[in-house]
């Protein structure tokens, strides 16, 4: 019989669709009783009832998303005190959680998140960081027990192998933009057009909007997406020759589907790609600077003797199955 799983669930509270992904992708690859198990909002505080309600299936997994902040606990955002962690009995497991720095912060955390961070590892067998730096900040907190296995929208198509959709003769291309970057989204934009193709807008936060960000040299608005159900990205996905902008789980949505996809990167996230030689191109700023967003960059370039995206992607989706495994979890992604 599947297992009960609790999902210690972001995207219940959520103000971007890239939670959406997360959870969706999540559930694809987890085989579990959807009857049984139940979803917890970690943004909002924990009653005692979503405990028990915890207590009552045989894991709580974490879904992803970028928590382990310098600063965990904070309101909307995570609050789980370790005294409501302890008082859970079941092995509370993180899969493709990430943390999220500027490219010159340290990876320090706060004595009371560092806490939190070893109980959670300290309950399971193995926990899962989504990029490199996530590893190794955790190291640097005494944290071993880690699976460097990538976010799971990487692995949403739940195929074996990962194949560039050849042939997609399609005009459409789409862009996923984020506030502060006004600037550079003009030239993405511009530069998309000039090329012959149709930049379509997939928001992901309200803020990322088209009429969100001024931009009054569009004499013809590109069509937009926004909102919480999937469906729309997904038709994005079989529609447009693939995605580039800021937006980490936008592109990877194409990605894990074999489309291209380019990420600027505006903070530490970005080195989720760059560890599986995905494009990335650094921007630190609201104004690119190629000369400055090299020498900020983590991480070193691709050279010819680095294994291509396509064996590390399924290095890392075996990575995600052995962490899976390691944790009692059932799943679909089988033996790639």
């Amino acid at each position: 019989m599947p297992r009960a799983l609790a999902f210690i669930n972001p995207r219940l509270s959520t103000s971007n669709a890239g939670d959406v992904f997360i959870e969706d992708s999540l559930k694809r690859i987890l085989v579990y009783d959807p009857e049984r198990s139940v979803d917890v909002d970690p943004r909002k505080p924990i009653t005692r009832a979503e405990i028990d309600a915890i207590n009552s299936t045989e894991a709580a997994v974490i879904a992803g998303t970028s928590l382990w902040y310098r600063e965990l606990r904070k309101p909307g955002r995570w609050t789980f005190r370790l005294e409501d962690l302890r008082a859970i009995r079941v092995p509370i497991i993180p899969a493709g959680v990430g943390t999220s720095r500027a490219f010159d912060e340290d990876d320090g955390f706060s004595a009371e998140t560092r806490e939190q961070l070893r109980w959670i590892h300290g309950s399971c067998a193995l926990g899962s960081a989504r990029d490199p730096r996530t590893a190794e900040a955790l190291a640097k907190a005494g944290i071993h027990n880690v699976s460097l296995t990538g976010c799971p929208t990487l692995f949403r198509s739940l195929e074996p192998r990962w194949e560039l959709r050849a042939g997609k003769a399609a005009r459409r291309v789409t862009v996923t933009l984020r506030s502060g970057q006004k600037h550079n989204a003009r030239r993405l934009l511009c530069g998309l057009r000039e090329l012959g193709l149709e930049p379509v807008i997939a928001a992901q936060k309200p803020r990322d909007r088209l009429g969100r960000l001024p931009l009054p040299f569009l004499a013809r608005p590109p069509e937009s997406v926004f909102g919480f159900d999937i469906a729309p990205y997904l038709r994005l996905v079989e529609e447009t020759a693939g995605a580039a902008g800021w937006r980490l789980h936008g592109n990877m949505l194409h990605l894990a589907c074999g489309n291209p996809a380019v990420f600027f990167a505006n903070n530490s996230r970005g080195v989720l790609l760059r560890g599986v030689r995905a494009p990335v191109r650094a921007l630190s700023g609201p104004r690119a600077d190629p000369a400055r967003d090299r020498a900020r960059a983590r991480g070193p370039p691709a050279r010819p003797r680095d294994l291509p995206f396509p064996a590390r992607w399924a290095a890392a989706r075996a990575e995600m199955a052995r962490f899976l495994e390691a944790n009692g979890l059932e799943h679909r992604l089988g033996a790639g």
